[in-house]
């Protein structure tokens, strides 16, 4: 009895951790450049919230050469993940990362992360030539919100963003008064920052921005609000 419950529970333990992989999609088009992902490197992931659990998927795939056939691609293995909110973790599909040549492979982000802000994930590939051994980084930007309710702004503070789409100028309509607004691509760098000298209501000129996903925050001393426009 004691066999078969043990086996039982290795059987279960395989079946969970079966569950968790993550689902290889179709092959994207590598292109000139020999990779390619989806969703596309430097763009902004699903978001997320402090306190709620989180899952998202990122496919990879790589060419069989590059150069016309010069250079041919062994394999790649995803070696790395960096920059992760707390209380997220990976998992690939393989297990091991590897992928040869001509083929995709899956990367899971999940969890319950627990700090908000703004992150750059970073992943990382050791890549195996005829050339010899590289490697290669990959970033998204990833924005964890506040938990609801223990949000920083009040409840009753409302924050009006137009157009979404933009492409010359943001207006920012506010129920409180906030002194600083920042805009940070998806990656997490501050693009442009602003003093606002306490109003509700400015306007921002993000002609010279280039097209994407940002974030716009705005705050007074602890209060901080987040959110997302494209710039198009």
């Amino acid at each position: 009895m004691k066999k078969l419950l043990l086996s039982v529970a290795i059987l279960a333990s395989g079946f969970q951790q079966l569950s968790a992989q993550c689902v290889i999609g179709p092959a994207c088009t590598t292109g000139t450049i020999g990779y390619c992902a989806v969703p596309s490197e430097n763009t902004a992931l699903p978001n997320g919230t402090a306190g709620t659990a989180y899952s998202t998927d990122i496919n990879f795939t790589i060419a069989t050469s590059l150069m016309g056939g010069i250079i041919t691609l062994t394999d790649a293995t995803i070696s790395a993940v960096n920059g992760l909110p707390s209380g997220l973790t990976y998992s690939t599909n393989p297990a091991n990362g590897n992928f040869p040549g001509g083929a995709s492979a899956c990367l899971n982000i999940s969890g319950t992360p627990t700090v908000a802000g703004i992150y750059t994930v970073a992943v990382n590939f050791d890549i195996n030539t005829s050339m010899g051994p590289t490697n290669q980084t990959l970033n998204w930007g990833l924005l964890i919100n506040l938990a609801t309710g223990i949000t920083s702004v009040n409840k009753s503070a409302q924050v009006i963003i137009a157009p979404n789409p933009a492409s010359n100028e943001l207006s920012i309509a506010t129920a409180n008064h906030f002194s600083n607004i920042q805009i940070i691509d998806a990656l997490g760098k501050t693009v442009l920052s602003q003093h606002v000298n306490y109003t509700n209501q400015t306007t921002i000129d993000i002609s010279t921005l280039s097209k994407g996903v940002y974030f716009i925050q705005l705050n007074e001393g602890d209060k901080l609000i987040t959110k997302k426009f494209i710039k198009e």
